[in-house]
C-alpha cells in the first residue's frame, strides 16, 4: 500500500471542510431576545424613556437591534434578532497510516471549542 503526500493534502482540507458545515448547523442560528421592564425614579413611572436594545461584539461594532419608548406607566418591550453568519472552523490532524484506511473519531462534540478552533465570520 502506497500513501502519498498528496492523499493526506486532500483528505485533511474535506475533514476541516466537514467541520465546518456540521460547526455552522450547530451554532450558526439566529438568536432572539424580548425585554420587558418598567422604567421608574423615585419610585415613580417615567414615560418617554428611549430605550435601546444592543447587541455587544467583541471585535466589530455593537449592533442595535431594536428601540422603542416607554408607555405612560413606564412598561416597554423590546425585541431583537440577530445572526452573525459566524462559523467555527476546527483543525484536526489526522495520522498518515490512517491514509487510505478509516479513521475512527468517536464523538465530535460541536458544542464545546477546542484548542485549534477559529473562528470566521461572513460581512
Amino acid at each position: 500500500m502506497r500513501c502519498s503526500l498528496h492523499s493526506t493534502f486532500i483528505i485533511l482540507p474535506l475533514i476541516i471542510f466537514l467541520f465546518t458545515i456540521f460547526s455552522t448547523f450547530c451554532s450558526a442560528d439566529q438568536q432572539n431576545i424580548t425585554v420587558r421592564g418598567q422604567a421608574i425614579c423615585r419610585r415613580r413611572s417615567v414615560k418617554g424613556l428611549h430605550i435601546e436594545l444592543r447587541e455587544h461584539d467583541t471585535f466589530d461594532p455593537d449592533d442595535s437591534l431594536s428601540t422603542t419608548t416607554t408607555g405612560p406607566d413606564g412598561t416597554f418591550e423590546v425585541r431583537g434578532s440577530e445572526n452573525e453568519k459566524c462559523r467555527r472552523i476546527t483543525e484536526i490532524d489526522i495520522p498518515k497510516e490512517k491514509v487510505n484506511g478509516i479513521y475512527e473519531m468517536n464523538f465530535v462534540n460541536l458544542n464545546l471549542p477546542g484548542h485549534r478552533d477559529k473562528e470566521t465570520c461572513d460581512d
